[in-house]
């Protein structure tokens, strides 16, 4: 008797944890890495005051790089995808290293907390797996959005070289701590600075509806800076939309005021052997430039 009842505890024991193995995969599998074959895209003027930019003679990456448009990429993130991360990310209740300002916890991707580590940079602890693996196929997607609809991005700020390959081929060097989750909470900000890679990719996941405050303010390349002036733009769009910007554009996450605003944030560049994508340089937090 004793070793039925063993067997059976056994067999239960492994039907449950099947069970739950079933259960992790069908969520992560209900997200494809590619839903439709092309998205909406807009260009937004940082300058509201400049003429139409649909009218230059430049091209889009161009734009990007000398810091006159934000690119939104419509729905790029489903709204299960954003669900699902944001309660992901809130259940561990993680807590801010000393890099960060109250309100404001930084998590980074499993792969950016082992270069900050290599580097000796305070660190959260990093997404779980199931997250971790869903923003590369956000980013990977990103990757594809960049590289067959917008072009002169590959042309212009990777020397030609498709956005898609160097992701594919760990090609990019990306900011400290990032990719990563940025979760802000009342009295949370990110101070103004340029990220000074070549595009950074931006993507609100809570829905503005979630909190007040917040956004994302831009200053425009003719401003006087943000220690004078005040923003050129400040931009709140609709959760799971993408904003692409180059880094010499000066921006600010601005503070919340009620609720709690999730974003996930990517900055990063070409690798090369002059700079390689072990190297990771310390934040430059805010009002330093």
């Amino acid at each position: 008797m004793p070793q039925l009842v063993s067997s059976i505890f056994l067999s239960l024991f492994v039907l449950l944890h099947a069970a739950a193995t079933a259960v992790s995969a069908f969520s992560l599998s209900s997200f494809p890495s590619l839903l439709p074959s092309t998205y909406t895209i807009h260009e937004v003027p940082i300058d509201q005051s400049s003429p139409d930019n649909t009218q230059s003679t430049t091209s889009i990456g161009e734009r990007i790089k000398n810091g006159e448009s934000i690119i939104q990429i419509e729905d790029l993130v489903t709204p299960d995808e954003c669900k699902y991360i944001i309660e992901d990310v809130l259940r561990h209740d993680a807590e801010p290293t000393t890099l960060e300002k109250p309100g404001l916890v930084r998590l980074p991707t499993r792969a950016a907390a082992d270069r900050a580590s290599a580097a000796n940079i305070p660190c959260a602890a990093p997404l779980s797996a199931d997250v971790d693996n869903l923003l590369h196929v956000i980013l990977k997607r990103t990757a594809s959005v960049m590289t067959e609809q917008i072009p002169s991005i590959s042309e212009v700020l990777f020397d030609g070289e498709s956005v898609c390959r160097l992701l594919d081929t760990e090609r990019l060097k990306f900011s400290s701590r990032e990719p990563a989750i940025n979760i802000y909470t009342p009295g949370g900000e990110f101070l103004a600075h340029k990220d000074a890679q070549a595009i950074t990719v931006l993507i609100p996941l809570s829905c503005p509806e979630q909190f007040q405050g917040g956004g994302t303010s831009f200053w425009s390349q003719d401003s006087r800076g943000h220690r004078v002036e005040d923003p050129t733009i400040i931009i709140k769009p609709s959760a799971g939309t993408a904003m692409l910007f180059g880094g010499c554009v000066t921006h600010a996450g601005v503070s919340v005021e009620e609720g709690t605003r999730v974003v996930f944030v990517s900055s990063f560049t070409c690798a090369t052997e002059d700079s390689p994508v072990i190297l990771e340089h310390r934040d430059i937090y805010g009002d330093s430039l």
